[in-house]
């Protein structure tokens, strides 16, 4: 939060060609995991329901460019799976993994008025995962942990779509890919694919 209010005070020179605002947001999440076994095969589990909330700042320039970078917490997980590696060995897992993202958005605004705004952007996404809940039962029997390799980053994009609405309100829908894995072990590695819901308030 304080390095977003370093970064709009150093570009407050600059608002006579970008516009600036800071803005406040939350919401929920539709999260699933995904588990690649091999090149050619991939396990999908059940979505779940989760949270998410942080703050941004919008920095528009010209007519229609915008760029937005942002932190915020999310909730990842929550999920299971159950699958099998072969003909004798099933897995299931239990996923529930907090993270602080900081996702840099690139975009553009369209048929922009003073109460009115559709944005379509796109961007990469670091995720610092912070407590995390992994629990991995092979043929019913809970793994050990140092048998799981947990990563403590993750590396992701997004694109989504919003609305501004009034000078102060935002809509947003969004999708996640991440393209590194969570956690591995030998026998296959579990990513996260996200679809975000979130309400917002431009502070100014």
């Amino acid at each position: 939060m304080i390095g977003f209010l370093m970064l709009f005070y150093s570009i407050k020179a600059e608002e006579s060609k970008a516009h600036v605002h800071f803005m406040l947001f939350g919401g929920f999440n539709s999260s699933k995991t995904f588990t690649q076994l091999n090149s050619s095969q991939t396990i999908f589990s059940e979505a779940q329901l989760n949270y998410n909330f942080g703050a941004g700042l919008r920095i528009e320039f010209a007519s229609i460019l915008f760029l937005q970078p942002e932190v915020y917490f999310t909730r990842k997980g929550g999920l299971e799976n159950a699958f099998r590696t072969s003909p004798t060995d099933t897995f299931n897992q239990q996923v529930s993994v907090h993270s602080v993202d900081v996702p840099i958005m690139f975009g553009f605004r369209f048929f922009h008025s003073e109460g009115f705004c559709l944005r379509m952007y796109g961007g990469p996404v670091l995720s610092f995962l912070y407590d995390s809940q992994v629990d991995v039962y092979k043929n019913r029997v809970v793994m050990p942990w140092a048998e799981v390799s947990m990563k403590t980053s993750v590396f992701s994009m997004q694109y989504g779509a919003g609305l501004d609405i009034t000078k102060r309100f935002t809509f947003d829908v969004r999708y996640e890919y991440a393209f590194s894995p969570m956690f591995k072990l030998s026998d296959f590695k579990t990513s996260y694919r996200i679809l975000y819901f979130t309400l917002g308030l431009k502070l100014f």
